[in-house]
């Protein structure tokens, strides 16, 4: 539930126009226990188990719209995450206006927002980001990489895009479609010194109709600082996805196709490394509650025409979100990711946000967590 931040003394200061003004709080409040296993690496010291609290990717939303006349509107939200566990070491871990922040325009003709915009990165996920169950039993992390987590190997930056344009068309017959262009996707411009070239693209398009939903997106961007003196790394991917309700369980199915084109400092020489990956999401409503599973693969990844063998992964996660009251739900969830033998994959955010974590990337370290865990929504 939404309330509306109505304020006399805020009313006086900002005068008559700010009556035209709808600006609300809102937010996801997402912890649980969570037990994780390491196991299977060459090296000792990367197994073993740990018990931990788990944050979900909390947040509050401040967002507001005011009515333009002529059916436009103009509107604007400020996204902040925060840990509910220990907050990461605030403030620099839980960052103001570190989510989907942006501000915008609407009307018949369509939406256009400035800001720090979500792109192409995991659209086609399963649903247990917005579910009680935890963040970690996500699909995307093996669609989200590329033979790595915790920030390396992204697809599409690892989450949202800074300095981004974007526009929307109004809905036609349950279809969208979106362009996003951002002048630096991971860092603020260069200086007038520098300026850099970087860049990132991305359209997107929907379709939502009755039981069936359908989505393809294509993305592709080129890190700011192009100096050869640095790295380098240039992003590239396709994916399409699609489910369909049957009402006793719904079906769906992902196929990513991503590449990370890549130079070291100091070198000219790119090597691009791409592997393709797909998942298959199941939900079923169970009594007051849902049951999900999803069965995940990425395949072995090619660099520079040349398969890196047994680089591949298995993620297979089932939970159980039920409805505990309209704003608050209790969470179930197992998931395990096979790593092969050359394999870099990590539950998903389990280094930044579950609480314990193997350390330094180790080949072919598999992984399985238990979760327990509550998830509000205001």
């Amino acid at each position: 539930m939404k309330k509306t931040l109505i304020a006399a003394a805020i009313v006086s200061l900002s005068g008559a126009a700010f009556a035209q003004n709808s600006v609300t709080l809102s937010g996801i409040i997402k912890g649980g226990l969570a037990s994780t296993k390491y196991s299977n690496s060459a090296t000792a010291t990367d197994n073993g188990s740990g018990l931990g609290l788990s944050d979900g990717s909390s947040r509050f939303i401040i967002s507001g719209t005011e009515d333009l006349g002529g059916g436009m509107a103009g509107h604007f939200q400020v996204d902040t995450r925060f840990r509910v566990d220990d907050n990461g070491g605030a403030p620099t871990s839980s960052p103001l206006a570190g989510g989907n922040t942006w501000v915008g325009v609407r009307g018949a003709f369509g939406d256009v927002r400035l800001g720090k915009l979500d792109t192409h990165y995991c659209l086609g996920a399963d649903s247990h980001g917005t579910r009680a169950t935890a963040l970690q039993a996500s699909s995307c992390a093996l669609i989200g990489y590329i033979n790595a987590s915790s920030g390396v190997g992204s697809v599409a930056v690892g989450s949202r895009s800074a300095n981004s344009v974007r526009y929307t068309t109004p809905s036609i017959s349950g279809f969208t479609a979106e362009v996003s262009y951002s002048t630096s996707p991971t860092s603020q411009e260069g200086t007038v010194s520098n300026p850099g070239k970087g860049s990132a693209m991305g359209l997107t398009a929907r379709y939502g109709k009755g039981p069936l939903s359908l989505g393809g997106s294509i993305y592709s961007s080129e890190n700011e600082d192009r100096s050869q003196t640095v790295a380098r790394t240039d992003q590239s991917s396709t994916e399409i996805w699609g489910s369909y309700n049957l009402g006793i369980v719904a079906i769906g199915l992902t196929y990513n196709d991503s590449a990370n084109d890549n130079a070291a400092a100091n070198s000219t020489a790119f090597a691009k490394t791409k592997r393709n990956a797909w998942s298959i999401p199941v939900t079923a409503p169970v009594g007051k509650g849902t049951v999900l599973f999803t069965y995940t693969r990425a395949n072995d990844t090619e660099t520079g025409g040349t398969n890196d063998n047994n680089s591949g992964a298995n993620l297979m996660s089932i939970g159980y979100d039920y409805d505990l009251g309209k704003r608050t739900k209790l969470g179930f969830s197992y998931a395990r990711l096979d790593n092969k033998s050359a394999g870099l994959y990590r539950l998903y955010t389990q280094a930044a946000l579950a609480g314990t974590n193997p350390g330094a990337a180790a080949a072919g370290l598999d992984q399985s967590q238990v979760y327990i865990g509550l998830r509000h929504t205001f």
